[in-house]
């Protein structure tokens, strides 16, 4: 491309292209996690207070202190959200978002989410599965130019 006419140039394109395909990823896992959290807790919230009426359960989910510990990974996912609406995706946009997640999932993180999140990882195969999925793109994140 020419970048007399303002043009970025291919390494540019190429470079926001992966970032962009990185925190596409990224979202998905993070979505399969959440969706597979959510069902997890759903039944045990269900075992404590009974059925969710049909209907209910999006509300409870936003409004029920029960599901609160989700919260930091809902603020994540729309952070990523709000990065790939964005026209170009910085370097330390990318990483920043990649550290938050690696955080939230880490000893580091926030204690009420990881103490839910391991009971949920080791009680729930689907939850395994999503996690190894968001460690691997974590990986891949990493390695990002």
């Amino acid at each position: 491309m020419n970048m007399e006419k303002g043009m970025p140039n291919e390494q540019f394109l190429a470079t926001q292209e992966t970032r962009r395909s990185g925190l596409q990823a990224l979202r998905a896992a993070l979505l399969q996690v959440h969706k597979e959290v959510i069902g997890y807790d759903r039944g045990q919230y269900e075992r404590l207070n009974g059925p969710i009426p049909a209907g209910l359960f999006v509300q409870l989910v936003t409004e029920d202190n029960f599901f609160r510990w989700l919260d930091p990974l809902s603020r994540l996912i729309i952070e990523i959200d709000e990065e790939l609406e964005s026209p170009e995706h910085h370097d330390e946009t990318c990483r920043a978002v990649a550290r938050a997640t690696e955080r939230l999932f880490s000893d580091k993180g926030d204690n009420t989410f990881r103490k839910r999140y391991q009971e949920a990882l080791q009680d729930e195969s689907g939850v395994i599965v999503a996690h190894g999925r968001l460690m691997s793109v974590i990986g891949q994140l990493r390695q990002l130019p």
